[in-house]
């Protein structure tokens, strides 16, 4: 009966463990581990759905669109890029599925005739709470500023670049049947062809009544990929911040022995018992995973000494 229970609730387990794998967990991280970062990713959609739909009720509409998602992470600059390079690019590979084989040779074809080849257009999400686009038909931009990179843009693929330099990394050591379960690990998602079991897992129809479209869905399926990599990152840091610290208190307790025992020209390079090799690594604990999310929730709140009583901290978005 708690197995059931457990298939029922728990319905991303084999994607959790792939993003896992991809951000530097084992590729078998404990279930126990795998379990509480789905109830924490869960909990953090709900929160982005609820949060989404009030922002959506004070533009007096019923339906959420992608940019209430972003504002609600505003302040988390370098992911509000990720999320709107994302977006610009779904759009224009959805656009070219549209247009059929021939027209895109057409398209293709243009651009190539056109002063800059090969540069696809594609739609640039602007954001109205952004000063610059409240006045928009004010400051007319000049044909090289449309064809210069936005600051965002080019934010956005520097980051990426990164990220492709760290998998790089991690990859290079990789024989080939390694390299080819990585990268199947890195399609992982748990929107992809899955949105009807997506909005069943959030409890979507309990908080908004129209049903969210593709890019809600698709928004909502990066942010969790962010989520998981957050988590694990954070997880690895303390877990290796702890090792060290049990490392140094180990050497501490060995000299220690060693000057009341007299015998200090011992070898203090000597590994102790209980001592793992640089390349073994177990997997994460839950305990790993709680206090990454607990330092992710450390947010600075504003100052209310002044208005008097306790004010409640809301859930930090992660």
């Amino acid at each position: 009966m708690a197995n059931t229970d457990k298939k029922t609730r728990y319905k991303f387990q084999s994607e959790i463990q792939q993003m896992m794998f991809v951000f530097g967990e084992v590729s078998d991280p404990l279930p126990e581990t795998t379990m509480l970062v789905e109830d924490i990713v869960r909990s953090q959609v709900i929160e982005i759905i609820i949060q989404a739909a009030a922002m959506a009720a004070k533009r007096n509409s019923r339906s959420m669109n992608a940019e209430d998602l972003i504002f609600l992470m505003r302040h988390d600059r370098a992911k509000v890029n990720r999320l709107r390079s994302f977006l610009s690019w779904k759009d224009v590979r959805k656009n070219a599925k549209e247009t059929g084989g021939d027209q895109v040779e057409d398209m293709m074809e243009d651009s190539a005739a056109a002063e800059k080849p090969g540069k696809m257009h594609r739609s640039i999400i602007k954001l109205s709470w952004e000063l610059v686009n409240q006045f928009s038909d004010v400051f007319v931009k000049s044909s090289k500023d449309e064809d210069s990179e936005d600051e965002d843009e080019i934010e956005a693929y520097n980051d990426s670049i990164q990220r492709l330099k760290d998998a790089d990394e991690i990859t290079r050591a990789m024989t080939r049947e390694e390299y080819v379960h990585y990268s199947e690990c890195r399609q992982a998602s748990f929107t992809y062809r899955k949105s009807k079991r997506f909005r069943d897992w959030a409890y979507m129809s309990s908080f908004i009544d129209v049903k969210p479209n593709d890019d809600i869905i698709d928004s909502l399926g990066f942010l969790t990929f962010e989520m998981v990599s957050s988590l694990t990152e954070g997880a690895i840091q303390i877990k290796t911040d702890l090792a060290t610290l049990h490392k140094d208190e180990s050497a501490a307790a060995g000299k220690k022995r060693k000057r009341e025992s007299g015998d200090e020209d011992g070898d203090e390079t000597t590994m102790g018992l209980f001592s793992l090799s640089t390349n073994d690594q177990t997997p994460l604990e839950p305990l790993h995973i709680q206090e990454a999310f607990r330092r992710l929730q450390l947010v600075p709140q504003p100052l209310n000494t002044f208005r008097r009583g306790l004010v409640r901290t809301k859930i930090s978005l992660i």
